[in-house]
């Protein structure tokens, strides 16, 4: 009896260990999933965490939207489906300066900007 009662915390162990994994910060996983009906930009750092408070710049050839990413480092855009860029307008200390002009896909989706260390 005792044995089973040795394994069955073992086993207990190896499963509260596997729960274990962090906060899943640069997980694509835990990156909630698109609706459908918005355009979204996600920041994240180079080694695949979000980065939060990127102004960005969504943009048609009449207008520019500003937004700033969250704490999951998403910016969410609701416009009509059309030919939009996106422009790294400002970014967090730490953050080295991004002058990309980054496409946006002609039907709503993400567009994923990775930003590296300031030198």
């Amino acid at each position: 009896m005792k044995k089973i009662a040795v394994i069955f915390v073992i086993v207990l162990g190896v499963f509260a260990l596997a729960g274990c994994g962090g906060s899943g910060a640069g997980n694509s996983s835990s990156i909630p999933e698109n609706p459908g009906n918005v355009y979204r930009v996600i920041t994240v750092d180079e080694s695949g965490a979000p980065v939060q408070g990127v102004a960005v710049q969504f943009c048609s050839d009449q207008m520019c939207l500003m937004g700033e990413t969250d704490s999951d480092g998403i910016a969410t855009f609701e416009q009509e489906e059309g030919s939009y860029t996106i422009h790294v307008y400002k970014v967090p200390e730490g953050f080295a300066e991004d002058k990309t002009e980054y496409p946006v896909p002609e039907t709503y989706g993400d567009v994923n900007i990775t930003l590296k260390a300031a030198e």
